[in-house]
């Protein structure tokens, strides 16, 4: 696996409480808008990626952090999507992380259901850039990287300690 920078870790965690913080305010027809978080000279640039459908915003974010991450220390780029499992489809929030050369190096899953309220399911599960699952200890002892980031959040933290405080069982994605 590559190394991660914490401060891509903390872009991720801290996109990861903005992005469960409007996903907590949206109606059953609404959908959460693609969003790159990325950093440059210590200021954090969010773009959002709107098109008509929500297949070409996860398309323009995607070309986004293709063509314009190297620009930056770091991007993070989140969409929502679904897993499927032997059991059904689980709620996923995913969050790519970037580096400096533009390279995607970690990938951040975080199921939830939003049946009446939004709530986190299990901890975040993490991808290297090839797709396998870290095992802990390794993704154990990335995630107070990403937990710091969100707690960076000043409009969104009431949410993210509450939701990540709330946090139901793993519903096992892998």
């Amino acid at each position: 696996m590559a190394k991660v920078s914490k401060n891509a870790l903390r872009l991720a965690g801290f996109l990861l409480a903005h992005a469960t913080w409007i996903i907590s305010d949206l109606g059953p027809d609404e959908a959460y808008v693609p969003q790159a978080l990325c950093l440059k000279d210590g200021e954090l640039e969010l773009t959002v990626f709107e098109a008509d459908t929500q297949t070409e915003a996860v398309s323009k974010g995607k070309d986004f952090i293709e063509t314009q991450s190297a620009n930056y220390e770091g991007c993070a780029f989140a969409r929502d999507g679904l897993v499927r499992t032997d059991d059904g489809a689980i709620d996923v929030l995913s969050i790519e992380m970037s580096d400096a050369t533009g390279t995607t190096v970690l990938t951040l899953l975080q199921p939830y259901t939003k049946q009446d309220d939004l709530r986190l399911l299990g901890p975040e599960t993490l991808l290297s850039s090839a797709g396998t699952v870290l095992e802990d200890p390794a993704a154990s002892a990335l995630r107070p990287a990403i937990h710091k980031g969100a707690r960076s959040h000043p409009r969104a933290l009431e949410s993210w300690n509450l939701l990540d405080s709330l946090r139901l069982p793993s519903p096992g994605l892998f």
